[in-house]
């Protein structure tokens, strides 16, 4: 049997796997979370805990499914026919030197945050076959799984772990190889609260509550941006015009979940031709600080935050994924390394920059730096 594959179950197979009562998934995931506190205060608080994807979880998806194809339209067409032809193969057996250099990049950042005094949660061994075919039922044999971006797995707003569910099949459940970190954090901190957004549904296209991680931008004093990209401005108002991403009633039913936790959720529109997440368009800094391009935004911003200074991000710079960015703390800002204009840009304004070198992951995958983290705790000293 190759790391792929399920065997069929059988009487037999289930009888011994009753008597073995295996209570392990990842050996060793749930122990990394010993003693540590989850909590969030927002985007810019000293970075104290995060949890990494695996290079270990890259099958590449069918980017000709619909729920996939609305991020992978704009892509080159030689790109897209290459993703196409190897659908269902985990990188590594496609371009050894690609995944290589996108798991050097992993260990790279890794190795930034544990030097910023940040503890890294991450597995990186194989999943079981269980897990990397968790997402077939409705893809057939390209549904496989992606966990090497963590940022999937959800948001922490405060004390409150909320799971989250991508867009796209593939990774709507990424973090199942995850879980017993998550139970290690809530058994570590008796104050953390886990929820989650509804189950999508299992049909070729974003419909229902749909929301993503990378949707969100969080502020100071429990404020949560939701961003919503349209392809067309006049989109706004037309709802039957899709989304790049999550969607107006996954916003609301955020709202109801957090607001009872004291936080409030406002929503924003972007332009999705430069990007599917407002996580790779638009860095929060520090206090009175973001960046992203002048033309990117079409709505205005809370009014708490719309006088705020803004880096202009040049789009040649965005392909890179300079607009995913992570802060390590108010005054300290990881950039991927080939972002020079951006960097020099927040440099200039006293921020510590530690470049990553992450441009060859975004250019591959259309998602960096703060897509592959799962921030969950954030809090000054």
């Amino acid at each position: 049997m190759d790391n792929g594959s399920v065997p069929e179950w059988t009487e037999e197979r289930a009888i011994a796997a009753l008597e073995e009562n295996k209570q392990v998934m990842i050996q060793g995931l749930r122990e990394q979370a010993k003693e540590q506190r989850v909590y969030v205060a927002h985007e810019y608080a000293r970075l104290k805990g995060v949890i990494l994807g695996n290079p270990e979880s890259m099958y590449l998806p069918d980017p000709f499914h619909p729920s996939w194809y609305t991020s992978f339209r704009s892509l080159p067409r030689e790109k897209l026919d290459w993703i196409a032809s190897n659908r269902g193969k985990h990188v590594r057996d496609v371009d050894r030197s690609l995944w290589e250099n996108m798991k050097k990049g992993l260990e790279a950042l890794a190795d930034v945050y544990r030097q910023s005094g940040a503890h890294v949660i991450q597995n990186t061994q194989p999943p079981p076959p269980e897990v990397i075919n968790y997402t077939s039922g409705w893809l057939g044999k390209y549904g496989r799984h992606w966990a090497f971006h963590a940022q999937a797995f959800g948001e922490v707003f405060g004390n409150v772990i909320i799971n989250f569910h991508e867009t796209q099949p593939s990774i709507r459940y990424n973090c199942v190889e995850y879980v017993e970190a998550f139970i290690g954090l809530i058994e570590s901190d008796p104050e953390a609260v886990w929820m989650a957004m509804p189950d999508p549904l299992p049909l070729p296209t974003a419909f229902g509550a749909a929301l993503s991680p990378g949707d969100i931008r969080i502020f100071p004093n429990k404020l949560v941006v939701v961003a919503h990209g349209v392809f067309d401005k006049s989109h706004i108002t037309d709802i039957s015009k899709p989304r790049s991403s999550g969607n107006e009633l996954g916003a609301e039913v955020l709202r109801r979940i957090l607001a009872p936790f004291g936080w409030r959720v406002e929503q924003v529109y972007f332009d999705a031709n430069y990007g599917y997440h407002i996580d790779t368009l638009m860095p929060v800094i520090r206090e009175g600080l973001i960046a992203v391009n002048e033309n990117v935004l079409l709505t205005e911003l809370p009014k708490e935050i719309r006088d705020w200074e803004r880096i202009n991000i040049e789009p040649d710079e965005y392909v890179i994924g300079a607009g995913n960015s992570v802060p390590l703390s108010s005054d300290a800002h990881a950039i991927t390394a080939g972002a020079k204009k951006y960097i020099k840009e927040v440099e200039k304004r006293g921020i510590n920059v530690v470049p990553v070198p992450f441009d060859n992951v975004y250019h591959f995958t259309g998602s960096g730096m703060h897509c592959a983290t799962f921030s969950y705790w954030r809090e000054d000293d």
